[in-house]
C-alpha cells in the first residue's frame, strides 16, 4: 500500500509538467502574434503616415507591443519545463555543434539502486553514478539530444577511480577480499 501514494505523486508530477508545457508553449504562441502584429502595426504606420505626430504615437505603441510580445515568448519558454532543463544544461556560448559531456552524482543508501558496477559486477548501495551526453548545441544551448546513457560504480571503484588507482587492482583485490570471506564463513 506504501507505493500507492509515490505513485499518485510522480503522475500529478507529469500532468503538471506537460500542462506547464502546454502553458509555455501557448504563451510563446501570444508572444509570437504580438510581435507580428507590432510589426505589421508598424509597418502600415510607417507606410501610410499623414502627420508626423500620429506617426510617433503609433511608433511607440508598436514598440511598445514589440516588447510586450519578446517578453511573453521569454517568459512562455521559461515557463516551460523542458526549455528549462535545457538551459540548465547549456554549455559554453562558444559551443556549436555537436558537445559531449558527462556529469556525476552521489548514489546515496536510502535510494535502493539496483544497477551493478560497471567495473566489478557488485550492486551498487553507495557509489557514484555517471551521465554521459552527445547533444548538438546552438550557441551552447543543447537542441537536440543524440544519445545518453549512464554508468554506475559502487563506492570501493568510485574511491579507487578517483584517487587514480587502477581500477582492475583495486577490483581484483575487492574480489579477492569477498572470496576470502566467504571462505571463512563457510569454515566456521
Amino acid at each position: 500500500m506504501s507505493d500507492g501514494p509515490v505513485g499518485v505523486v510522480e503522475l500529478a508530477d507529469r500532468i503538471s509538467e506537460l500542462l506547464y508545457g502546454i502553458a509555455g508553449w501557448l504563451t510563446v504562441g501570444v508572444g509570437l502574434l504580438l510581435t507580428g502584429a507590432a510589426f505589421a502595426f508598424g509597418y502600415s504606420v510607417a507606410a501610410g503616415a499623414a502627420r508626423v505626430d500620429a506617426a510617433v504615437g503609433a511608433g511607440l505603441l508598436a514598440l511598445f507591443v514589440l516588447l510586450a510580445g519578446l517578453v511573453t515568448v521569454a517568459l512562455g519558454l521559461f515557463l516551460n519545463p523542458r526549455f528549462r532543463r535545457r538551459l540548465d544544461r547549456r554549455h559554453e556560448l562558444t559551443q556549436f555543434g555537436r558537445v559531449r559531456s558527462v556529469d556525476r552524482r552521489v548514489v546515496r543508501p536510502e535510494e535502493d539502486c539496483l544497477e551493478r558496477c560497471v567495473d566489478c559486477g557488485d550492486r551498487v548501495e553507495k557509489g557514484l553514478v555517471r551521465r554521459y551526453r552527445e547533444e548538438y548545441a546552438l550557441a551552447g544551448l543543447p537542441v537536440y539530444t543524440r544519445s545518453e546513457g549512464y554508468n554506475h560504480y559502487c563506492l570501493e571503484c568510485a574511491t579507487a577511480e578517483l584517487r587514480g588507482e587502477d581500477v582492475a587492482d583495486s577490483v581484483s583485490d575487492a574480489v579477492t577480499d569477498r572470496s576470502d570471506r566467504s571462505l571463512e564463513r563457510a569454515e566456521r
